[in-house]
Parts: C-alpha cells; sequence; structure tokens
C-alpha cells in the first residue's frame, strides 16, 4: 500500500512552498524580476488561502471493507454497501435495535399481509433520476431476481407503484415488518438502461463510487443530490488490509484516519496512543459452521468433542483481551430471547478429559495406539477452514488443534484468505468446519437469523442442517405477533440447535470504531449496518 499524505499535509507543504519562494528574491536576475516574484507569491498564497482544502477520511478495516461488487442485489454486497454510506433502505435500525422511517416516511397494515408504504418526497439516487414507489419495485423485483435471500426476507405475493405509494401483498403475516424493511437487501437503488450493477449503481446514500476494486478498496465522493443533510466529506476511502499489523502501522503512520473493527491487538496496541474508541454491544456471535453432509461431522459425539475443546473464556479474555463475551448457548444474552437462561446447556466447559470421555462413550477408539481415534476403521481427521483476516480465529484454530489432538482427534487448519459465507464458496472448498462471524438479530427481530441460517434449504444454511421441528417452530415464529410469545419461540430453536449442534456459538463480539482525534461522525452501530454516514467528518 502506498503511502499517502494527509488534506492537512498537503496545505501546510503547499505553504512553506510559498513561504521558501518568497524569501528567494535574492537570487532573481534584477530587483524587478524579485519584486514581480514577491506579488505572485503573495497572489497564490491569497488564492491558497482563498480555496478550502479537501476533506478527505481514509479508514481500513480487515474484515469489513470487502465487497465483491457494487450490485446491491449480488449475495451480500447490498451489506457493504450501506456500511460505506452509499445504499439506504425504507427504515433504519437505531441505537436501541428498533425501526425508524428513512426512506419511507411511514407504513400501515391491518391484516398483517396488506400493507401501504409511504415514499418519502424529494428523494433522489446519485444520477439526479427522482425515487419514487415504482422506483422501489424496480429495484426489490430486480434483487429478488438475482438473490435467494429476498424471499426469504420478505415474501412478497404481489406489489403495486402509484405515485409515491407502494402497496404490498406478503406471503405471509408478517410481524415486525419495519424492522424487517432495514435489511439492506431491501436496500433502494436505480434501475434502468445502461447500468453496469456490478461497477457503479446509482443509490441514495450520502456518498458515491469514483473509483473501485473488487476486495480491496473503493473511493467515493459526496453526493450532491444529498436528501437528508450535506455531506460535510468531499472524498472518502476505504480501504482492505491482508492483516492487522500492517493496519495498525498504516494508523500510527497517518495512512489511515479510522479502523472500522479493529482486531483485539489493534485495539490493545492504538489505545495507548491519542486515538477515539467508539464500542456498541451488538448481536454478533463467532461460531464454528459444521458440515452436516460430511460423515465424520454427523457424529454427535464428534460434534460435542469439538464443542468441548474451545477455551471460550480464554478465547474473551485473551485472544480478543476482553472485547467479547464467552457464549454457551445461541443467541447473545443482550438479546430478550438470548443468553443459558432456561435452556439445558450440554457443554457447559472447555476439557479435553469431557472430550475423550465422550468419544471413548460412544465407542470411539484409537485401535491402533497411534493418537488418533478411528471412527468407522477410519481415523478422526477433520479440515477447519479459516479465514486469516480474522487475527482471532486464526489463534484459536491452532488452540484447538492442541486440545482436539490431546482428546484424539486430528484436526488440520486449511488457511484461505477470502470469506466462506456463500453457499457456492462453501460446496467449493467443501470443509469439514469453518469459522464464521455473522450478526444473529442485526434488526432485533428473532426470525432473522433462523431463518437464514436454521430451516432447511435457507440460503445461510451452508451445513445443510435440517431438523423438522425447527422448521415448524420458524413457520410458528413468522406468524406470531406478541413479542413474549417470540421470544418464547426462539428459546424453543435455541435449545434444539444446542441439541443438534450443527452449529458452536462460542463468543459474541462488539463493534468498535478507533480513529485519530479530530474524526467524527462514523457510526459503530449496534446493527453493524451503518459506518460512514452523512455527519463524518474529520477536523
Amino acid at each position: 500500500m502506498k503511502k499517502r499524505h494527509s488534506w492537512k499535509r498537503k496545505l501546510v507543504a503547499g505553504v512553506c512552498a510559498v513561504a521558501l519562494a518568497a524569501g528567494m528574491t535574492g537570487c532573481s536576475a534584477s530587483d524587478t524580476q524579485g519584486e514581480e516574484s514577491a506579488a505572485n507569491s503573495s497572489t497564490a498564497a491569497n488564492d491558497a488561502a482563498a480555496t478550502p482544502a479537501t476533506k478527505e477520511l481514509h479508514a481500513g478495516s480487515t474484515t469489513y471493507f470487502y465487497a465483491e461488487s457494487m450490485d446491491p442485489a449480488a449475495d451480500w454486497d447490498s451489506w457493504y454497501l450501506c456500511y460505506y454510506g452509499i445504499a439506504e433502505t425504507l427504515f433504519k435500525v437505531s441505537d436501541d435495535l428498533t425501526a425508524e422511517p428513512w426512506l419511507a416516511e411511514s407504513i400501515e397494515g391491518d391484516d398483517g399481509q396488506h400493507w401501504t408504504l409511504k415514499i418519502r418526497e424529494g428523494v433522489t439516487f446519485s444520477n439526479g433520476e427522482p425515487v419514487d414507489a415504482a422506483a422501489v419495485k424496480a429495484a426489490w423485483e430486480r434483487t429478488y431476481t438475482e438473490n435467494s435471500r429476498g424471499a426469504e426476507t420478505l415474501a412478497i405475493d404481489e406489489m403495486t407503484a402509484d405515485g409515491q405509494t407502494l402497496s404490498l401483498v406478503t406471503s405471509e403475516k408478517v410481524p415486525g415488518i419495519e424492522n424487517i424493511l432495514c435489511d439492506p437487501l431491501l436496500c433502494v437503488y436505480y434501475v434502468g438502461d445502461g447500468i453496469d450493477y456490478a461497477n457503479d449503481t446509482p443509490c441514495t446514500g450520502p456518498y458515491k463510487k469514483v473509483e473501485f476494486v473488487a476486495e480491496d478498496h473503493i473511493v467515493m465522493e459526496s453526493n450532491e443530490t444529498y436528501w437528508d443533510g450535506t455531506p460535510k466529506l468531499d472524498r472518502v476511502t476505504l480501504t482492505s488490509f491482508t492483516d492487522d499489523n500492517t493496519l495498525t502501522m498504516a494508523m500510527q503512520n497517518g495512512e489511515i484516519d479510522a479502523i472500522a473493527m479493529p482486531s483485539a491487538s489493534a485495539r490493545a496496541t492504538l489505545a495507548q496512543g491519542d486515538y477515539q474508541v467508539f464500542s456498541r454491544t451488538t448481536s454478533r456471535a463467532d461460531f464454528i459452521r459444521m458440515n452436516m453432509q460430511h460423515e465424520v461431522i454427523q457424529n454427535d459425539a464428534v460434534r460435542t468433542a469439538v464443542a468441548y475443546c474451545i477455551d471460550r473464556d480464554g478465547y474473551a479474555k485473551v485472544i480478543c483481551q476482553d472485547s467479547s463475551v464467552p457464549s454457551w448457548g445461541v443467541y447473545s444474552a443482550t438479546l430478550p430471547f438470548g443468553g443459558t437462561e432456561g435452556l439445558k446447556v450440554n457443554v457447559s466447559e472447555c476439557s479435553v478429559e469431557a472430550a475423550a470421555q465422550t468419544l471413548e462413550d460412544a465407542g470411539i477408539t484409537d485401535g491402533d495406539g497411534d493418537g488418533v481415534r478411528e471412527l468407522n476403521g477410519k481415523p478422526i481427521e477433520i479440515n477447519l477452514y479459516t479465514c486469516t483476516n480474522y487475527e482471532r480465529f486464526t489463534q484459536l484454530a491452532d488452540d484447538m488443534q492442541s486440545k482436539l489432538g490431546q482428546a484424539g482427534i486430528k484436526l488440520n487448519i486449511v488457511p484461505i484468505d477470502y470469506f466462506i459465507e456463500d453457499a457456492e464458496t462453501f460446496a467449493k472448498d467443501d470443509p469439514d468446519m469453518v469459522f464464521n462471524s455473522m450478526a444473529m438479530a442485526p434488526t432485533g427481530d428473532a426470525a432473522y437469523f433462523a431463518k437464514q441460517c436454521f430451516a432447511t434449504d435457507a440460503s445461510s444454511n451452508l451445513g445443510k442442517y435440517s431438523n423438522p421441528q425447527v422448521d415448524a417452530l420458524i413457520d410458528q415464529l413468522n406468524a406470531t405477533y406478541d413479542i413474549d410469545e417470540r421470544n418464547e419461540l426462539a428459546r424453543q430453536i435455541a435449545q434444539i440447535v444446542l441439541d443438534d449442534v450443527p452449529c458452536i456459538f462460542f463468543a459474541n463480539t462488539d463493534a468498535s470504531v478507533i480513529a485519530d482525534p479530530g474524526v467524527s461522525g462514523l457510526d459503530a452501530s449496534p446493527s453493524e449496518y451503518y459506518f460512514v454516514t452523512v455527519d463524518a467528518d474529520v477536523a
């Protein structure tokens, strides 16, 4: 990465150059030339003072600036576009995880299936085209065609556009539809002829793309037609770093002004300097996803043994340096349906001895005495895939390898430099297990994660877990309005998942931002949907 200089350094350099030129009149050929030179220098200095310096923010991250395209309908790229400050949704998640109007002014519905949305007047896309109900309808129709998560997020039977009024008929009753409309997948973008969606999609946010290199960086400039205030920055550059050491040094060297979601080591190092740290509790979970199609993983005792060999307390306190909390359940304890109260927790400690005993009780022994137990006549060997951008996962994998080895399971760590977050990549790599990190209730909706990751054939159920009882509870949850009943259904789902162990949820992490003292307006939102805002600024 090339070192850059901040706008403040550029301005100082310019003033020094002017002063130097003014002081070198003794080298001129004549007094007249010297006077002209001084006059010209004075004019240049006045022009420089009259022209405001470009306000530019540079931010870095190892995991959060990793968009594969500028297409809101592709995979999870809509999440990145909202995080960057490019795209927006009809409703927005507030700090208390409730929904508030954003591009929509209101929503009404009497029977839970027929809805009338009033789209805000005066909003335009970054290309100047107006945002009306027809524009929202066109964006959603394209998204639903391109992305299978559309129907999971909000199943729509019919859409009708009339001016600023969008009418929806949903396939089923939708409790908390305002929260669902906060999902970045339902962001609003321009659909029209000649649009290269993968490279540059006009949206409604305070910033728009200038330069983009997939999974590397994006340069943005302010959207002059933005509807909700005037962006304070002229340019924003977001860079994806390959490792935490390089990212930390970039911050210390002044190459970047802020870090989104820094690692524990980066936080610990930079906390010693004159930096701001913003942190919010979220619903994000760090977990291991099991490939339930693999023979070795299908064995209940093997999955339970893996769960026993995760040092959750050490992970939270030592590896994450208290920037996460241990999890022995499914959902974060910060959620009304989360924590372990009322649940039967089958694994409540890190214990190599308990892992070994679990395997022994299941008749899984080391018949040839080589230190590795056999299952169905074959040594138990598990491939764990981990993205090297996640420093904390790399460290945990090493510890798990040692503990599982002592219990009689050979763990192979497969380092990769990309994220396994879609079905295509998962199927291609075909891991036994993979580390994942996901927000489980970014909109506060109890059904969000279950619909995407636990339901049979769900788009993000990459390990192909299936339990008819869970499917039935999810259907019931989707049709239940009472909050207490919804929370209880979510807890019932959590209990079955704890029993089945298709995933092992071992920690809940905070959302945080580290920034220079002069930076303001960046968001460390509990939903993790937002980072660059219209209020983002540098002093």
